[in-house]
């Protein structure tokens, strides 16, 4: 075997470990939420931080955390056969990566684990997209307010640069800027009656 068969073969071997070893973490810690989730159900009210403490020595929110991947993942991940393309899928899920999927709703997660590559982003690629997937998409109303404001700015600054032209008209030739401020006038009018008109009424 040459060289370059060689580390093939090595990186291979390398990725499939790899790939073995998140998904044994990550059925680790949904594991650990089980048990967790089970203690905290036979636990009298009050007992849980303290538990916690002394017993496992977990902060209240990596406890959260791993009880929540339970429920998220717990299920589906250690029913499923190891050829399942599920399993795969989440097979490609850090811890921390599983967390942060923790932000999406249960169907959309689903739908979002199968439309990418979780395997290939990185952690701040995925709390990205996981950001944009929760961002709220915007509304008709908000798209033409935001048209609407950018078109009086518009307008706003064309008239300021029309008042700076005639300013300097003035200067140069009176008779002129008097008839180009008249005509700025009409149109000016013109505008408010359109406006008026809006929506434009039918026949």
């Amino acid at each position: 075997m040459n060289r370059e068969s060689r580390a093939t073969k090595e990186r291979a071997e390398t990725n499939a470990i790899n790939w073995e070893s998140r998904k044994l973490l990550l059925k680790n810690a949904i594991e650990v939420g089980r048990l967790l989730q089970e203690a905290k159900e036979l636990l009298n009210h009050g007992e849980w931080l303290k538990w916690l403490k002394e017993s496992v020595s977990f902060s209240r929110s990596t406890a959260a955390n791993l009880m929540n991947l339970y429920k998220a993942y717990g299920p589906k991940l250690l029913s499923l056969a190891d050829d399942d393309p599920n399993s795969q899928a989440l097979g490609n899920l850090t811890y921390t990566k599983a967390v942060l999927l923790l932000g999406l709703p249960e169907e959309e997660r689903e739908a979002f684990i199968a439309q990418h590559d979780l395997g290939t982003m990185t952690t701040r690629q995925l709390s990205q997209a996981v950001k944009e997937q929760r961002a709220p998409a915007p509304s008709p109303v908000t798209n033409y307010e935001e048209k609407y404001a950018a078109c009086c700015q518009t307008i706003a600054d064309a008239f300021q640069e029309l008042l700076t032209t005639l300013d300097q008209l003035a200067r140069l030739d009176p008779q002129t800027k008097e008839k180009c401020s008249q005509d700025a006038g009409q149109l000016a009018s013109y505008m408010v009656e359109r406006l008026k008109d809006q929506p434009p009424q039918a026949n």
